[in-house]
């Protein structure tokens, strides 16, 4: 608990501080990016090249994800978990003091290639923390394991709201100190990630050091007897045997892997897809429709982001207990039903004054109900997936999946809402429904369950969907034949062999 605890914070806290940090200070940053224009083409900037500079600064943060994602798969091969954790904190540190020189330096340039770096980071954490915790955890606290990373992220994004308020260091002398301050947090993981064991199935099936996957594994248990599970280990080594023979593109290929991936990338482009980017901008939106004080709503949004925590907490405490299945379809379900309510509350906002209220009320139940499940729980799924040698493969694809569309939704919703308006969020619904039946069909409950238990069980409730598409029985088999050939089959039936079974096609 301590090593998740230390881990979560130091790593996934920084991801979500950077998520969050330019949106409070934003009129400040806007400032700069004009002063630094103006010193340099001696005229003020234009009101929509400012807001190009200004939406550029913040997705690019996304962009770097993508990278990162992908950077992330030779990186946690190579150098192990831990090891690749410890470069990117190195790169952190690099970051944060390019965010600091931002005044000094004064160009708007400098400022964007440094939240791109900061994004890059952030996409190794995003994929990285969840393998290494899943890896480490016990297989009955491994939900909640990596679950406390999203608890991180949340964390980071209200330390960086409270931090950017006015008095606190939202001023103009102060907003490059708010921007550098997660350069402490990868300077601490530096100083104390040595001292963490590396991840014991990394150790033993990748490495084939198997005496000190057992020490690591006596630390990380607590007792001398953990000769069960490195058996389990080395019945994963020996399962896996197809799959070390191949990396990147050809596992993605892997016919063994085609509904893992396909899997994963349902998850991760659901948990995008559910409207959640729509759903900030319109925050905003309704916002300005009640018409607090900018003081007032940072508050507003301090107190939201305290909610968010807490039933991230409950997802915490119930993942293994309740199950994955459970949460993450009550999630889905709920996100997609206020789509729909949230679009009827949305357009009459201008002639309705309490409606805005009501609209309010709905944006702050379906950030309950992302966090719910849509939110945490794929990354949760993702890394329980696949076995040892096609983890990191999994887990990128997802994290790839996962910041291309962060970046592309962040950027087309403003397009979308100019033509078609509030009924942006009517284009998100039949996304989500589609996610939810996606996962009802073909994704198992995982809790509790070994990897290679889940295995199992994927590749088994994978046939029985296949056999349920094909009839087995000789009549059903003979109607289906006449269905694809027409009449001059029927003419047929009687020379078909009565013996024969259609094969079910290999998972």
């Amino acid at each position: 608990m301590t090593m998740t605890l230390v881990l979560t914070f130091g790593s996934s806290l920084q991801y979500g501080y950077n998520l969050w940090v330019v949106n409070h200070p934003a009129a400040i940053i806007k400032e700069f990016l004009n002063a630094t224009y103006k010193a340099r083409k001696k005229e003020n900037i234009q009101p929509n090249l400012l807001n190009f500079l200004y939406t550029l600064t913040t997705s690019i943060y996304s962009l770097g994800g993508v990278i990162g994602s992908v950077m992330a798969y030779p990186m946690v091969d190579t150098c192990g978990r831990k090891g690749a954790l410890m470069i990117t904190n190195l790169l952190a540190i690099a970051s944060a003091l390019f965010m600091g020189f931002s005044t000094i330096v004064q160009a708007y340039e400098y400022i964007i290639f440094s939240r791109l770096i900061s994004g890059v980071c952030s996409g190794i954490f995003s994929c990285a923390v969840p393998m290494y915790l899943a890896e480490i955890a016990p297989r009955s606290l491994r939900g909640a394991t990596i679950t406390m990373a999203m608890v991180a992220v949340a964390t980071g994004v209200l330390i960086s709201q409270i931090l950017g308020l006015r008095e606190i260091l939202g001023s103009k002398e102060k907003w490059p100190i708010l921007l550098s301050l997660m350069g402490f947090f990868a300077a601490f993981q530096l100083l104390v990630l040595p001292k963490f064991p590396e991840s014991p199935r990394f150790l033993l099936i990748q490495r084939k050091n198997e005496e000190k996957a057992r020490k690591v594994l006596r630390v990380l248990r607590a007792k001398e007897d953990v000769e069960e599970e490195i058996e389990e280990l080395n019945q994963e080594d020996i399962c896996e045997m197809a799959e070390k023979e191949m990396k990147g593109l050809k596992l993605l290929t892997f016919k063994g892997l085609r509904w893992q991936m396909i899997s994963v990338v349902v998850l991760m482009g659901g948990q995008q897809l559910t409207g959640v980017n729509a759903v900030f901008y319109y925050t905003g939106k309704t916002y300005e429709m009640i018409q607090p004080s900018k003081n007032e709503a940072q508050y507003i949004s301090i107190l939201s982001s305290v909610f968010v925590i807490l039933t991230l907490l409950i997802v915490t405490y119930t993942i293994d207990t309740v199950g994955r299945r459970i949460l993450i379809l009550m999630g889905f379900s709920s996100c997609s039903t206020l789509c729909v309510l949230l679009t009827m509350t949305l357009e009459p906002q201008s002639t309705v004054t309490w409606m805005s209220y009501v609209s309010s009320s709905l944006l702050f139940l379906f950030f309950i109900s992302y966090m719910l499940g849509p939110g945490p729980l794929p990354h949760v799924i993702a890394a329980e997936l696949f076995l040892q040698s096609s983890r990191s493969t999994g887990v990128v694809l997802g994290g790839f999946v996962y910041w291309l569309l962060n970046f592309v939704t962040g950027m087309v919703v403003l397009h979308i809402d100019r033509k078609i308006g509030t009924y942006t969020l009517l284009l998100f619904w039949p996304l989500c429904m589609a996610s939810f039946v996606f996962i009802f069909r073909f994704i198992p409950e995982t809790k509790n369950k070994t990897f290679l238990e889940i295995r199992r069980l994927m590749a088994v409730q994978m046939a029985k969907k296949i056999q349920v598409q094909g009839p087995y029985d000789h009549l059903g088999q003979q109607r289906q034949l006449m269905r694809l050939n027409g009449k001059r089959r029927r003419k047929h039936r009687n020379i078909q062999d009565p013996s024969f079974v259609p094969s079910v096609p290999s998972i």
